[in-house]
């Protein structure tokens, strides 16, 4: 799939779990991106009687804006809803080749634009109707309805023509142009809902006729899944219970909890305690944990890399955005060159400013490593020639005063050439975040006259910020990617408008170029190498200071069984917990 979007002092996910970007905020939960994939069946055990049963007890460092699967923006919407809806094929977790999940079998067509899946006739959602290609095509057509607010996820299926139904069984999808991923985004990148459920809610709410009320569902989906959606308690948790009705392996647990818990070390103490039984931590626990009296007694700690890790970065806002009242009275937003970040020389000098490869050593700890780009490290679309920017003072200045940027009247700040003050906002999410890399570079650009106004803002009323992009600049990551991503979710010009992911307002036509042709391109050779090209393009413009390509850090209780590292991660719905270490069964909890 693609990216989900992290909070970095947080994270965030927009997209779906398996080929589109969520964004993170700063490395809080690091390691949270790569539980994003769903467990293939057959790497889940035929659990035994004294395995199955008991409550899995996990945490989510803030709040999910809303559960709708189609319409959900971030990555805590994910951790909950990967249990609770399916696709029609995912990538097994080892040898990361597509398998069937609703789908028993599928064809392509030689030129790549026409896919066939043949439905599993066992398959059942949770009220027990069966999964049909009438849900498959109505699911896609809510994705892809301009009313229904799911553009990040819509942008994937833009060359689709259709998807029909053949007969009960069987759906085809059929694309307008060749695309190198048709296979995976048609039958992985969506979950299917239940047409006979949520028609209703699509067509118009029943009472006020608005063709919108599909957005307004946020909670109590129906899926297909081994899990069923019970409550969520705003602030406190969010509690699914096993689907009697799945028609696949069953789950050990009866119940998985989500803990709502926005303070790092309040989550660490809850672990600790024994009241969680998996957490995601940050670099700096994990150095803190490493020699920790109860490490391998009570607590076991896991470290990987993974596609979905993703990467953090700093994103420089390309516009300044003002709000004009039309002669109807609706509002426009009008785009123009932001004053300081529309020049790509003044974001080059941005990077050069900051020692990435130190503050990766002391501030997280040599987890990861420096990016240089928007692609997986280890993956084929990657030029590992690429050498990130080094810190350089002096060339940063020379950037800034070729920019028109410098010190004219000695007072200690830079100015323009009309005498405008180098200032700007930097806007910040206080929910889980880490506030130490904002400060510091707050520090860093003062010293050489860069007047750094910092904004602290709750996460919901952050988000709201992205969309209708009213920043300078932020610190976030990308999360939930895959082996291949399709960067056009991200940096096409066409992702700026609509709450698309192109949040920065990069416009660039050669980049623009350079993603559609290669989408087009069916022989990985030549595909890559214009992905290479890509990669050099955002290197030289740098829309984003690209920072971490980050790795999992994850404490696991010895409680559970079952736990193992695989190629895509760690997947806990092969896990299950002895009876009598179960709380309140005979056993006390680590």
């Amino acid at each position: 799939m693609g990216y989900a979007s992290i909070r970095v002092g947080s994270i965030r996910t927009r997209g779906t779990a398996c080929g589109q970007a969520g964004l993170f905020l700063a490395l809080t939960a690091v390691c949270m991106a790569a539980a994003l994939l769903p467990a293939r069946a057959d790497t889940i055990p035929n659990f035994t009687a004294e395995q199955m049963g008991g409550t899995l007890r996990q945490m989510m460092n803030a709040e999910p804006r809303n559960l709708n699967p189609l319409t959900g923006k971030d990555l805590y919407e994910r951790l909950v809803n990967v249990y609770v809806y399916e696709r029609l094929i995912e990538r097994h977790p080892d040898t990361l080749e597509f398998e069937g999940r609703l789908a028993e079998r599928w064809e392509v067509s030689p030129d790549g634009r026409i896919v066939t899946f043949y439905l599993r006739p066992e398959a059942r959602f949770s009220d027990g109707h069966p999964v049909t290609a009438d849900d498959v095509v109505f699911t896609y057509e809510t994705v892809t309805d301009a009313k229904i607010d799911c553009r990040s996820l819509a942008s994937y299926f833009k060359d689709c023509r259709k998807c029909e139904k053949v007969d009960d069984r069987t759906v085809r999808y059929t694309w307008k142009e060749p695309y190198f991923k048709t296979l995976e985004v048609s039958g992985s990148f969506s979950p299917i809902l239940p047409k006979h459920v949520y028609e209703k809610h699509v067509r118009a709410d029943p009472e006020s006729e608005d063709p919108k009320h599909f957005n307004k569902l946020v909670q109590g989906f129906i899926g297909s899944g081994p899990y069923k959606f019970v409550k969520w308690t705003t602030g406190q948790e969010i509690v699914l219970a096993r689907n009697e009705n799945y028609w696949g392996k069953p789950r050990a647990f009866d119940r998985i909890v989500y803990r709502i818990i926005t303070d790092t070390q309040a989550s660490v103490q809850a672990f600790l305690a024994g009241e969680l039984d998996d957490l995601p931590i940050t670099p700096e626990w994990w150095d803190k944990l490493t020699d920790h009296e109860e490490r391998g007694k009570t607590f076991r700690m896991y470290r990987y890399a993974t596609p979905a890790n993703g990467y953090s970065y700093i994103g420089w806002n390309g516009a300044k955005y003002r709000s004009v009242t039309k002669s109807d009275g609706t509002e426009d937003r009008i785009a123009e060159p932001h004053p300081i970040f529309g020049d790509k020389r003044v974001r080059r000098a941005m990077t050069h400013l900051i020692d990435r490869k130190r503050i990766l050593k002391h501030l997280y700890y040599d987890v990861g490593q420096v990016a240089t780009g928007t692609f997986w490290p280890h993956g084929p679309q990657h030029d590992p020639e690429i050498q990130p920017w080094p810190c350089d003072r002096a060339e940063a200045m020379r950037l800034l005063k070729e920019a028109g940027w410098e010190d004219r009247d000695r007072d200690g700040w830079l100015e323009d050439r009309t005498g405008k003050r180098f200032s700007f906002e930097w806007t910040f999410s206080t929910t889980g975040g880490d506030t130490r890399l904002p400060r510091l570079l707050k520090e860093v650009f003062r010293r050489v006259g860069i007047e750094v106004r910092t904004r602290f803002i709750e996460w919901s009323v952050f988000v709201l910020k992205l969309d209708r992009r009213e920043f300078d600049a932020v610190i976030l990551a990308w999360g939930g990617g895959d082996v291949e991503s399709d960067p056009y979710q991200i940096w096409h010009s066409d992702q700026v408008r609509d709450q698309g992911h192109n949040f920065i307002t990069f416009r660039n036509a050669e980049a623009d170029r350079l993603i559609m042709t290669a989408r087009a391109e069916l022989d990985p050779v030549k595909r890559n190498a214009l992905y290479y090209q890509f990669h050099r393009l955002l290197h030289e413009e740098q829309p984003y200071t690209f920072f971490i390509a980050r790795e999992s850090l994850r404490l696991i209780s010895t409680r559970v069984e079952g736990v193992k590292v695989r190629r895509l991660g760690i997947e806990n719905q092969e896990w299950w917990i002895p009876k009598q270490k179960r709380p309140g069964q005979g056993g006390q909890a680590p």
